[in-house]
Formats: structure tokens, C-alpha cells, sequence
């Protein structure tokens, strides 16, 4: 590790967050889907890429990581801790080019089949390792510093393939059902969080799987979702425990950062100089999930669109948003629904997402009877959607 460079760039970025704090952001940088990355725009992030790792800081944030993972998991610092960390990797990028930013996975358009994602190509960040060592993509061949050197490991948790995700109708409804930060996380970490990491497998199934770079693509994509649920009203909600059972708030001191939590809330403001393109969702999630994102506005298009079309009932329990919020072609006939006016014809009945595996709740400290909770919910949700026919357009 180049313990030289990694301090004289810590002391220029320290510097340059010092006064963004005070002055607000002078260089707003734009997270965009790593999918719609032109080759160019992949080049320019790659470049930064090396060049970190080059000087060790691959290293210095797996070690961090390594170091805090029981204060920052199966905890309500989950979040905000996760925010500054992403953007301490990107201020120390843009040490490298000024426009650097972390570029999100939309995972959730992924999730039927991860694998199958055009993100684990060569063409970005390579798949599966051979040997468990992954040879293609930006980090193809690295030997990772930390805990000891090591290729950097990927084994998918089915083969050569991936276990389903949790898609984005769950994902949603969790967004939408959910006012306090404490369920909403909850309901995120045991979902989404754990079965990326765990489909990836290797050093991203381990407490330093910041050597992986879909580590960062991966956090990147859960704080868009954070920020999405935050703009429906919930920009200061901040309440939970840490790990040691103290409440938390916005005062509250971030780990390994002794800052407080306040100083992480806000994306586009402070030290947060970042935003996300399309206001927190891809253009192709805004496009089939406008019912969800935008849950008060109704117009003649979504009118056989398949979750605004479910069942009252369902859309009141799920989609509490939805509820009551009917266009005109999805009212029921002869006191039924429509199967046509619920489905659509291209999609498909929901999979099971892969639950948490034992060795993971262990490893976090979760309690097994949560985890199992919220595991069974997951499949009431997919039974449910899928009795009523509706048919995912992921």
C-alpha cells in the first residue's frame, strides 16, 4: 500500500470537503446507471479505478470496512454510514479526474436473472471467477491487498448463475409502506443488501467486500433508494438504534467519522455533492413503475398497468399509495377485475427471491426471528401478486 499517496491525497480531500461543508458544493457530480454508460464514460471511470488501486485505496476502504462492520450493520447507522463512506471513495476519485462519480447498478432491473446482466461483462465489471479468481472486467486479474493478498474472488451462489434478487415491485412496496426509517432499513438490509452480496459471492460476501468494485455500484444503488424514499417526505427521518442499543437521531455520531448524522442526509447539499440522474430511478424503472414512483399522479396511460390495476385490497395492503387511486379502464366488471386489465401480456409471474442464508445472519448478528419475519413476507408478497395474475414486466 502506498501509505504516501493515500495521505497526501487524504489531506487534499479532507480539505475539499472541509469547504464544501462550509460553502456548499461548488462541483455536483451526477450517479448515473453503469448500464447506460457510454464506453467513454466506462474508460473514464475505469482509469480512476486503476489508479486507486494503484495507490492502495482499495485497501484502506476494505480495512475500514473490515473494522466497522458490526457498527454499521443490522443497525439504523445502516444507511447514513453507507452515504459518507460512497462519498469519501468519490471525493478520493476526483482527486484523480474532477468528474468522477459512483455510477449505481439499477439492480432491480437485474433481478430476475443477475447473472444475465450486462453490468458482470467484460464490457464493465466481469462475472463469475474462474477459480473463483475473476479474470475479465476492470478489475480482471487484481491481486486485492486486504486481509492479505489475494485475487479478488467471485463465486455466484448457483453455479455459473445467480439466484433471483428481490425484484422491484417488493422493493417499492417496502418504500411505500414504511414511514420510519428503522422498519424501512430493516426491510432493505435482510432484502435487496443481503442477497446482492450473497449472489456475488466471494469478497463480496465477506466484512471487506469494498475490495469489490460492484460493492460500491451495489451501495450506490441502495442510497438512491434511500434518496427516492427520502423526496416522498421522509428527508429527516432518522430514528433506530445503533449497535448498542442507543437511540439514534440526527446528532447522533457517524462511526469511524465522528460526524454527525445530519451531515449525511442531504444529497446535493454539504458534503453530499452528488445527485442522482432521473431523480433517484433509471428511465426504464420511471417508465414501468411510474405508479410506484410516482405514486399520486394517475393519467389515462396507466389504466391497464398491471400494479395499479390489482385488486383494491391488494393495492391497500402492498401499495398503500395506490389505494383508492383508480383510472378509468381498471374498474372492476361485474364486481371482478379484469385479468387483461391486471397482466400484462410480455410479463411474467414473480420469482422467489433467494432468502439469507444462516451463515449471513450469523456473520451480521441479525435476529434470526426478523430475518424470518420479513423472508416470509417476501414470499406472501410474490404468492399474493401471483394469484392475482399480474405479471412482472422485469
Amino acid at each position: 500500500m502506498n501509505l504516501g499517496g493515500i495521505l497526501g491525497c487524504f489531506a487534499a480531500c479532507l480539505f475539499l470537503g472541509l469547504t464544501e461543508a462550509q460553502g456548499g458544493c461548488s462541483n455536483v457530480v451526477v450517479r448515473r446507471d453503469v448500464a447506460s454508460l457510454s464506453p467513454q464514460e466506462w474508460g473514464r471511470v475505469a482509469n480512476v479505478l486503476q489508479r486507486m488501486k494503484q495507490d492502495g485505496w482499495f485497501e484502506y476502504y476494505a480495512n475500514i470496512h473490515n473494522r466497522e462492520f458490526g457498527n454499521i450493520h443490522g443497525n439504523d447507522n445502516f444507511f447514513p454510514w453507507h452515504r459518507r463512506f460512497l462519498r469519501d471513495f468519490e471525493e478520493v476519485g476526483q482527486r484523480y479526474d474532477r468528474g468522477f462519480a459512483v455510477p449505481y447498478w439499477d439492480e432491480l432491473r437485474d433481478s430476475r436473472n443477475p447473472a444475465g446482466s450486462v453490468v458482470l461483462s467484460s464490457q464493465f465489471i466481469g462475472g463469475n471467477g474462474f477459480g473463483s479468481c475473476v479474470r475479465d472486467g476492470v478489475q480482471g486479474g487484481w491481486t486485492m491487498g486486504f486481509p492479505n493478498n489475494h485475487c479478488l474472488v467471485r463465486s455466484f451462489d448457483r453455479g455459473g448463475q445467480i439466484q433471483p434478487w428481490y425484484g422491484p415491485e417488493y422493493i417499492f412496496s417496502i418504500m411505500q409502506r414504511y414511514n420510519d426509517m428503522h422498519n424501512f432499513r430493516e426491510h432493505i438490509e435482510y432484502s435487496l443488501h443481503g442477497s446482492v452480496h450473497l449472489g456475488m459471492g466471494g469478497d463480496m460476501s465477506t466484512y471487506w467486500s469494498a475490495n469489490d468494485f460492484a460493492f460500491w455500484l451495489h451501495h450506490a444503488n441502495l442510497d438512491r433508494l434511500w434518496d427516492q424514499w427520502q423526496s416522498w417526505g421522509h428527508g429527516n427521518t432518522m430514528d433506530g438504534r445503533d449497535r448498542n442499543g442507543n437511540a439514534v437521531s440526527l446528532g447522533s455520531s457517524l462511526p469511524h467519522y465522528g460526524e454527525p448524522i445530519s451531515t449525511a442526509m442531504y444529497v446535493g447539499s454539504g458534503r453530499m455533492c452528488f445527485q442522482y440522474a432521473g431523480g433517484g430511478t433509471s428511465k426504464r424503472t420511471m417508465r414501468t413503475m411510474s405508479r410506484v414512483t410516482q405514486p399520486l399522479l394517475t393519467t389515462a396511460n396507466e389504466a391497464d398497468a398491471g400494479l395499479h390495476a390489482l385488486p383494491e385490497g391488494l393495492r391497500r395492503k402492498w401499495f398503500p399509495l395506490l389505494a383508492g387511486n383508480v383510472t378509468a379502464g381498471s374498474a372492476p366488471v361485474n364486481g371482478t377485475r379484469s385479468i387483461q386489465s391486471v397482466s400484462r401480456a410480455s410479463g411474467r409471474p414473480l420469482p422467489y427471491p433467494e432468502p439469507l442464508t444462516d451463515m449471513w445472519v450469523a456473520m451480521h448478528g441479525f435476529d434470526h426471528a426478523i430475518v424470518s419475519r420479513i423472508m416470509a413476507e417476501s414470499r406472501q408478497f410474490v404468492d399474493e401478486l401471483n394469484m392475482a395474475r399480474y405479471l412482472s414486466p422485469y
